[in-house]
């Protein structure tokens, strides 16, 4: 019986090891297809978990050489996750509170989201995912008040999306190109000046050719903005730092707030499941500015934890 034993735990030992190694080579895969595109969007879980059972198991049966080199696999994952736990000096500028919150469909509680913005008050809001039930919930409620400059671009299904602001906006506009409504405008920012806006919502990778070209479509977008404007793009990229099309992004001096103020592994997807989120796919993209803290939030009804951010 020892001997099964033994067997049993060196085979899922081995099994467990390959795993993790394949969910470091993820992290770095150029690959678009459906299926790797998502084993990379959970590769932290997978990592962790078969690292975890790896040194179970080979700990177990004293397979000492695999051992070391379950050791080196988390020694490295840790090192292509330390990035986004890091973390720069705070800024010292004129502080801006951003949030980005994706209602799913419309159905995430817009009283929440209002006291959400009102407790922190928050500068801009990016909704994802507006019906135009959904709007009209929102204007009436405190947001109307709290930021009383808007571009709306409400649709039926998860097209939707809209800009809150508490500094007007100007040269608003939908960029073509996407499936789902692609928002842009221009803040002016007491202390600041105008600072650029984008509201985004690539679509999911169910089409992963799709998927890769709207990312593609964002990165031109993003570094289309005239040298020297501070930018802040909000929005559910639904792509994760485990993406190399997403890190492609932070480019020309583009960065994640996240990974700015070391916020560390930030899951925002899904929050309507027996368990909790498990993908961090909703962001803050900056250029010309820091970020002193970015963290999670609940909206009851959504399926995506909103995401707050202070920058300046």
């Amino acid at each position: 019986m020892r001997f099964f034993f033994r067997t049993a735990a060196s085979i899922v030992g081995t099994a467990a090891l390959l795993g993790a190694i394949l969910a470091l080579v993820l992290h770095f895969w150029p690959g678009t297809d459906r299926i790797t595109v998502a084993a990379a969007a959970v590769s932290p879980v997978l990592l962790v978990a078969c690292i975890a059972l790896a040194v179970v198991c080979l700990l177990y049966v004293r397979a000492l050489l695999r051992l070391v080199l379950a050791v080196a696999v988390a020694a490295a994952g840790i090192w292509v996750q330390a990035p986004l736990w890091r973390g720069e000096p705070a800024p010292t500028g004129q502080a801006l509170t951003v949030l980005t919150a994706n209602i799913q469909v419309g159905a995430g509680d817009a009283d929440a989201l209002a006291k959400l913005v009102r407790d922190n008050r928050v500068d801009v809001l990016a909704v994802l995912e507006v019906t135009d039930e959904a709007a009209q919930r929102i204007e009436a409620s405190s947001i109307a008040t709290d930021l009383p400059h808007s571009f709306v671009r409400s649709a039926a299904l998860a097209d939707g999306t809209a800009l809150y602001s508490r500094h007007p906006l100007k040269s608003t506009g939908v960029v073509p190109g996407f499936v789902m409504n692609a928002l842009t405008a221009v803040a002016t920012v007491p202390g600041r000046g105008d600072v650029q806006l984008f509201a985004l919502h690539p679509v999911p990778p169910l089409d992963a050719g799709a998927w890769d070209s709207e990312l593609r479509r964002i990165g031109a977008l993003l570094q289309g903005v005239p040298e020297g404007r501070p930018v802040v793009a909000l929005g559910d990229y639904n792509a994760t730092y485990d993406h190399v099309r997403f890190r492609s992004l932070l480019t020309g001096g583009y960065r994640d707030a996240g990974q700015l103020a070391g916020a560390g592994w930030l899951p925002t997807y899904p929050t309507d499941k027996a368990y909790p989120p498990v993908v961090g796919i909703d962001h803050v993209l900056l250029r010309g500015l820091g970020a002193a803290s970015v963290s999670g939030h609940e909206v009851p009804g959504a399926d995506h934890r909103a995401v707050l951010a202070r920058v300046g």
